[in-house]
């Protein structure tokens, strides 16, 4: 990497692959002389480069030194020996809709960053206290925020919790944030639960009832099926007595049934 001497804030405006950043009594005063025994490494990938960059003069006695890789933006940053990687966009999950009074959680996970990101929650781009007690404007909420968990725990939600939520995961190397998610609180209808169960019951009733019916029905045409045949008992099939008016008396008819 090519280095040249040149004001400390104009090295802060060039960003190439691997950049210094040199910073002190947070604003850029003065000057600094750099020089690097290999401006331009090439290697082989898995084999180890050792990019050098030595300050020969400073208005500072104490600068801080990063080296930041870049692709389109800060992947990581490597400051006092340790790489310190920028948070991906973390995945953040919130309830659609939640009942009045009923408790909510909402999530928000990252597993890049390191060191592991702190979490902060907005809703309608406000940001949230850890807990909502301790903040007049949120008297009305009861919530719990874990900033290193990522949850965001209602006991019981009310009206006023609607709206857009999103979190941002954040470490000493950036932050990154996750899409805007709608949380709608809605009261619950007694009256129509209420008419709902009474519709319910009434149907049940009438499905017992026309059971009962129909088997009470059945049960009395059997009923009088029986006694019609008991009135009535068959004729006997091998034996008629028939009279006639030649004979005058009966005759004795004999029949067989096969």
């Amino acid at each position: 990497m090519a280095l040249r001497r040149r004001p400390a804030v104009r090295l802060c405006a060039r960003l190439p692959d691997f950049f210094l950043l040199l910073l002190f009594r947070g604003c850029l005063i003065g000057a600094v002389n750099l020089k690097s025994n290999n401006q331009t490494p090439v290697v082989q990938e898995f084999e180890s480069v050792e990019l050098s960059c030595i300050i020969t003069d400073s208005q500072t006695s104490d600068p801080r030194i990063e080296w930041k890789k870049i692709q389109d933006q800060t992947t990581y940053v490597f400051f006092g020996n340790r790489i310190q990687v920028k948070p991906v966009p973390p995945v953040c999950r919130v309830p659609k809709a939640v009942p009045v009074g009923k408790s909510a959680t909402l999530h928000c996970q990252e597993s890049e960053g390191y060191p592991r990101p702190h979490y902060s929650w907005y809703r309608n781009n406000m940001p949230l206290p850890r807990d909502s007690r301790a903040n007049p404007r949120f008297r009305n909420s009861s919530f719990l925020l874990n900033s290193e968990t990522g949850t965001l725990v209602f006991n019981a939600v009310h009206k006023e919790d609607s709206g857009q939520y999103y979190c941002i995961a954040s470490n000493d190397a950036g932050s990154a944030v996750c899409e805007e998610q709608e949380m709608e609180v809605y009261d619950v209808n007694i009256g129509g639960i209420i008419g709902g169960i009474v519709v319910v019951l009434a149907v049940l009733v009438l499905i017992t009832v026309g059971i009962c019916c129909a088997y009470g029905r059945d049960c009395f045409i059997s009923n009088k099926q029986n006694r019609e045949s008991y009135k009535s008992p068959g004729k006997s099939d091998s034996v008629n007595y028939i009279r006639t008016d030649e004979e005058g008396d009966f005759r004795h008819k004999s029949s067989f049934v096969i």
